[in-house]
């Protein structure tokens, strides 16, 4: 069974029951050395991204459904577990870390310090910003980077033929993700996507540019993940100015 249709198979459906998780280790592992030398399709990203994102949650502490994080992020997007032709599910994670991000599945995970210090219309011009990586694949392109840079280690660990392996893997190559930083063109695109969709459901669409300003002020902060790519002014002026097109001015 090819890789791709192994990994697809195990994700649809009720995700890894049926399916080994060594049965994706041993794909993996007779890969491992030419997968640097193929092109990874899509599905295979996807799929793999999808178990990063179950290993991530299992590492952090998600907020119960009777939080008020968990409340205030369902009434908020509600009407966005389907847009722009994508699947997205959200989750809290319970953390002092200003911080958010989106993987290529529609995964979206905002941390609890980031809600603490937006207003509503702020936080979902960053929800906003994480589903326009998404939606314009910057998400995928940097997902199949890392993916493809740590192939050979995957199929070294996956060697094992350990189920607890091979999902640290995938969690490790989650977090390498994360670490990971997107360029500023596409951090351009993903600001007026947020701006855009602001407007489309009728919010504030001058809040994706507030957003900024706080995070800019927090990007020297030792608890801020955007100490690494502060928010620029040419980002707090262009999504000004989308905003201003938006609206018509």
């Amino acid at each position: 069974m090819k890789l791709s249709m192994m990994i697809v198979a195990c994700v649809s459906g009720s995700l890894l029951i049926g399916c080994q998780s060594n049965q994706i280790a041993d794909s993996i592992g007779s890969a491992g050395s030419l997968i640097k030398g193929v092109t990874v399709s899509r599905e295979d990203l996807v799929a793999s991204s999808h178990l990063s994102a179950k290993e991530m949650d299992k590492e952090a502490k998600i907020a119960p459904a009777s939080s008020k994080y968990a409340k205030r992020l369902k009434r908020l997007t509600k009407n966005l577990h389907e847009y722009d032709g994508q699947k997205l599910n959200y989750k809290v994670y319970l953390s002092d870390e200003i911080n958010a991000f989106a993987m290529p599945d529609g995964t979206v995970r905002v941390y609890s310090g980031l809600m603490d210090i937006m207003n509503d219309d702020e936080l979902l011009a960053v929800i906003g910003h994480e589903i326009g990586h998404v939606a314009h694949e910057h998400s995928l392109k940097q997902y199949r980077k890392q993916y493809l840079t740590n192939a050979a280690r995957l199929g070294i660990s996956a060697g094992g033929g350990t189920g607890a392996v091979v999902a640290g893997a995938f969690g490790d190559l989650g977090e390498a993700y994360l670490n990971a930083q997107f360029s500023q063109a596409d951090e351009l695109d993903a600001d007026a996507y947020g701006v855009h969709l602001l407007k489309k459901i009728h919010r504030n669409p001058y809040a994706a540019a507030d957003a900024q300003k706080k995070l800019k002020k927090l990007s020297s902060s030792d608890h801020s993940v955007f100490s690494s790519h502060p928010a620029s002014d040419t980002r707090i002026e262009r999504a000004i100015e989308v905003a201003d097109e938006v609206s018509g001015k």
